[in-house]
């Protein structure tokens, strides 16, 4: 649930989009108010404020805010950018943290809520996929800016939505399979196949297992 909602300001960015035959001010306004109200529902559903949200809700109210009173798209089309950069950024500085860099923590606490354990992995791997979401993030900021500037607006959100969503699907699938590849084998079987000892109806881990899946 939390991953689609992650993904509500961009679903209503392109919807408006194509609904409005391409109006990109009131795509624009959609974005800005999807946003909000993401922010805003996210307090209330999950008691706390999302950093990541707050931080994406004050770079569109920015960069929408500039589209919008100057009715200009270029703005806008800089805000994907400046998204990555900021992200990039932030694992950048969390990569010369002495015990666990910010990816390790934030994929240590997905796979707690997920499966209800965290997977082993070598410093020295949490450090290369660190390293590679970081020039990731660059990559596809300076992309997004390309072609932002060579291209018409139309086919600048015709390749965000196919082009970028296409690329994000191969490097997570590619970060995974190394990640996989790096994990221990008892993590890999326990996690996917499960334990035969964790098969009794009244073993009290197991169902505590079940809770958090």
């Amino acid at each position: 649930m939390k991953t689609l909602f992650d993904y509500l300001p961009v679903v209503v960015f392109f919807g408006l989009y194509f609904i409005s035959g391409r109006d990109i001010m009131l795509a624009t306004w959609g974005l800005l108010g999807a946003t909000s109200f993401q922010v805003i529902a996210g307090r209330l559903i999950w008691k706390r404020w999302h950093r990541l949200h707050l931080v994406v809700l004050a770079i569109t109210l920015v960069f929408g805010g500039l589209t919008l009173a100057l009715h200009n798209d270029v703005f806008i089309k800089w805000r994907p950018s400046i998204i990555s950069f900021v992200l990039a950024a932030i694992l950048a500085v969390g990569h010369f943290l002495k015990h666990r860099n910010l990816l390790q923590r934030l994929c240590e606490s997905l796979m707690r809520s997920a499966f209800g354990k965290v997977v082993t992995l070598q410093a020295k791997d949490w450090r290369r996929l660190n390293l590679a979401f970081v020039l990731y993030f660059i990559f596809i900021g300076l992309l997004n800016l390309y072609i932002a500037f060579n291209f018409s607006t139309d086919f600048w959100v015709n390749f965000k939505l196919f082009g970028f969503t296409a690329i994000q699907m191969v490097f997570y699938l590619a970060a995974f399979a190394y990640f996989y590849k790096r994990m221990p084998e008892a993590d890999r079987k326990s996690l996917f196949h499960g334990d035969a000892n964790d098969k009794k109806p009244d073993d009290k881990d197991n169902d505590a297992l079940r809770d958090h899946q």
